[in-house]
């Protein structure tokens, strides 16, 4: 019911003091349409780099990228609001059927974008499709797959489905605390089928201080030992909570139910 007759996708890429890794990641991007464009022709592409209120040269390199390559696009904002409302924002400049997302130091491989709308195509009962990651570092198998269901980078969702979630949280307890990309996959593996597609699409990088890093001792343990040193103080693993955000969260998910038809 979603079938579409010339397929528009969309690469949307927050950006905030990104200079180091952001030709990296737009190249990928560039490349990753480009091999789908080569499968399917008719394909409509964008890659919307949003720039986050950057004091680095992060727009220069995308000024730089748009003069050469015409469908990349910058979009700034005019305060720092963090990657939630850049998503979103990203979306908004967008007319695309089809939307992907990638963080500004990480990467897609050639075969990302050709494969994830290939299914999409395939099969329109599916509202979003899920690839795997490639992380480099040690990590027990049990969050390798909780990585590829929370992460925002390696899936392509129907925009259709982005809207009736209503995007991204955008509140600042969600910014602070960067936990706005596990509440929009819940909310859609809650709300529509979907699929994963059972190969590496998407790199994501170890780098000193990021995410991962910090989780290292944390990804290198199965979960149930986790929790257990978690539970008895010999750990913290840094999850945030706060009264906000548990209210934000509460009305997303009440928000699904209704959309599904719940009480």
């Amino acid at each position: 019911m979603f079938r579409v007759r010339a397929p528009s996708v969309a690469v949307i890429i927050p950006a905030h003091n990104a200079s180091e890794t952001l030709d990296r990641a737009v190249r990928s991007a560039v490349d990753s349409v480009a091999a789908a464009r080569d499968k399917i022709p008719e394909l409509i592409p964008e890659i919307v780099v949003v720039d986050d209120l950057s004091t680095d040269n992060t727009r220069d390199i995308i000024r730089a990228w748009s003069k050469k390559t015409p469908e990349i696009r910058l979009v700034t904002c005019e305060e720092n609001q963090g990657p939630g409302f850049a998503r979103n924002e990203g979306v908004r400049k967008t007319t695309a059927s089809f939307l992907f997302f990638l963080d500004s130091d990480d990467v897609f491989y050639a075969n990302h974008v050709h494969l994830c709308v290939r299914r999409l195509l395939e099969n329109d009962d599916l509202g979003y499709v899920f690839t795997k990651l490639h992380v480099d570092m040690q990590m027990h198998k049990q969050w390798r797959g909780h990585l590829d269901e929370n992460n925002p980078i390696n899936f392509c969702v129907r925009r259709v489905w982005h809207d009736m979630i209503l995007g991204f949280t955008e509140e600042p307890d969600f910014r602070n605390y960067r936990t706005e990309d596990t509440l929009y996959r819940r909310c859609l593996r809650d709300l529509v089928a979907h699929e994963q597609l059972d190969v590496e699409t998407c790199e994501q990088f170890v780098s000193p201080g990021n995410t991962l890093d910090r989780q290292r001792d944390k990804f290198g343990m199965s979960m149930a030992d986790w929790n257990a040193k978690v539970k008895a103080g010999e750990r913290d693993d840094g999850f945030v909570l706060t009264d906000d955000m548990e209210r934000v969260v509460e009305a997303r998910l009440t928000h699904v139910r209704n959309l599904l038809g719940g009480p």
